[in-house]
């Protein structure tokens, strides 16, 4: 194993948060801060590439921002394409706590549901090719709206439909609590974080009252290129900038944007964001060897946007791509994003006004919060949803204090479960517990488990307990019932023997296909079981 690696890598399904690596991906850097906008354009639309800037300006009617060729390999990573420039995606915390097995690093600062989370955008186009997108660069870029522009309730709904319909194929899936699959129909969350920039669309605050109208919390994360639509933004529930360097040459190698100007917004995008009422947050993701050179750079950008919230993140390896060089010598572990997180601390007076306050190992995450936020001693970094929706239909002014909820103590920097909510389960993968037994796993590794993964106990994909069978009527199957093939292709256990023809000539009877719930179900990459 490489000598750094995220601490979740070894869990089970841990792989389905990466994109898959696309040989064919490209990937187009900006050079001296990026070239003129309209210069980079012309250039781009020469071909119809996959990572180039679709759409011109001189066209008479605006096109589809969706090429052919982007729909196809967006949903070949299993996005659902909603409309014309929109998407929605199954996040793996929700499948995870789905199971019981842990949700998301929103569960334990902020509190939501993560199978009740829509992972969405309302646009799939970006002003930077950031080197450690997840998505690798598949999705189009550019400087301005350009393209067709569909309503902002049809996406809303068409979007709550796919990821419904997402939902139901995780029936099938063994160990799927049966009264959180209920209730993860009713969307109560959207993290508006999936690829792209959101705020790029310009009717992004219809968009947002449509989901609040729906009493659906939403987390926007934005790219900081566009400070006047984040001035210009309705209330969210949390407004996240992407804060990705401390300073301009580093922004420019980490980010890539395509402004020539991108400095010169960021800074603008953090002063705007200062000027919001409602909760907002830095969000810092680590790379090794590209943005962790001095956490005093950093330090100085808090002053601008003064955010309730600092969140520093270590990168997602996402697997080797021609759109970027990472590898997983460039993840940080959970210790050094702490020492980081403690190191940013310690400069420019930041410890005054500003604490650790929450992490979650399992995601490599730490969070800082402004001391406004500890009431009487107590921790309140956790979200009154039903307050929030609340105060958004009253329509007056309201503060970010006005909605909160003390945190949990298991949720508390330093607590003993590291930010894993004791009321689900961890299970590890059986290679994990093997290598573990033989001594396989380093000191670091080690140190990111609460428990000795050698006595943990087993990925059991089959548990002795009644599961829910993918073509069942809803009630439980017996607990000693064997493994449906199907079931077997969707827990990775080999392709299940296809028929023999009998030696009297007879035809041999075809294999059916999966259902629709087990085709999004089967293993990716093109794994076994029967087309």
């Amino acid at each position: 194993l490489p000598a750094a690696a995220q601490e979740g890598a070894e869990d089970e399904e841990d792989a389905e948060s990466a994109g898959e690596s696309d040989s064919d991906s490209t990937t187009v850097g900006s050079e001296a801060g990026g070239a003129k906008a309209g210069a980079a354009d012309d250039v781009e639309e020469l071909a119809e590439s996959c990572a180039g800037t679709v759409g011109s300006s001189l066209q008479a009617a605006p096109r589809e921002m969706v090429t052919k060729r982007h729909r196809e390999q967006l949903t070949k990573e299993g996005y659902k394409i909603i409309g014309s420039h929109s998407a929605v995606k199954l996040c793996r915390w929700t499948k995870h706590q789905l199971r019981g097995r842990g949700g998301c690093y929103k569960h334990s600062f902020y509190g939501i549901s993560s199978y009740q989370c829509m992972e969405a955008t309302p646009s799939l186009a970006c002003a930077n090719k950031c080197v450690f997108c997840w998505r690798h660069h598949k999705n189009p870029t550019g400087t301005e709206w350009k393209w067709k522009m569909d309503e902002p309730d049809a996406i809303v709904a068409e979007g709550i439909e796919a990821h419904q319909r997402m939902i139901r194929e995780c029936k099938g899936i063994p160990g799927v609590k049966k009264e959180r699959w209920e209730a993860a129909m009713n969307v109560r969350h959207c993290a508006l974080s999936l690829v792209g920039e959101p705020i790029m669309y310009p009717r992004i605050n219809d968009f947002i009252m449509e989901l609040h109208r729906r009493k659906i919390s939403t987390f926007l994360v934005t790219n900081a290129q566009f400070p006047e639509a984040i001035e210009n933004l309705v209330p969210v529930t949390q407004l996240y900038v992407s804060v990705d360097a401390g300073t301009k040459e580093a922004l420019k190698a980490v980010d890539r944007p395509i402004f020539t100007d991108f400095w010169e917004r960021y800074l603008d995008s953090l002063r705007s964001l200062a000027k919001k009422n409602q909760r907002t947050t830095y969000r810092l993701t680590l790379v090794k060897d590209h943005n962790m050179a001095n956490a005093a750079d950093y330090a100085r950008l808090v002053a601008l946007g003064d955010p309730d919230f600092i969140e520093i993140k270590s990168v997602t390896f996402c697997g080797e791509s021609k759109a970027s060089s990472l590898t997983m010598g460039n993840v940080p572990w959970h210790e050094e994003v702490k020492e980081f997180s403690e190191l940013m601390l310690s400069h420019e007076g930041l410890a005054e006004n500003y604490e650790l306050a929450c992490e979650h190992q399992h995601s490599n995450i730490v969070l800082i919060a402004h001391r406004r936020f500890k009431i009487q001693g107590h921790w309140h970094t956790w979200i009154d949803y039903d307050r929030f929706h609340e105060l958004v239909a009253q329509g007056s002014a309201f503060r970010a204090l006005d909605y909160a909820l003390p945190t949990p103590e298991w949720a508390v920097y330093g607590a003993k479960e590291h930010g894993f909510d004791p009321a689900d389960v961890r299970v590890l993968h059986n290679r994990t517990k093997k290598r573990a037994k033989e001594g396989l796993l380093s000191e670091a590794q080690l140190r990111q488990y609460n428990f000795d993964p050698a006595k943990a106990e087993s990925r059991d994909p089959f548990p002795a307990r009644p599961v829910f069978h993918p073509r069942s009527s809803g009630l439980p199957a017996s607990p000693r019932s064997p493994p449906r093939d199907s079931e077997r292709c969707i827990a990775g256990l080999g392709r299940p023997p296809l028929p023999t023809r009998p030696s009297h000539g007879a035809r041999p009877r075809r294999p059916q296909p999966l259902t629709g719930r087990l085709m999004a179900l089967r293993p990716r990459g093109g794994g076994g079981g029967p087309r």
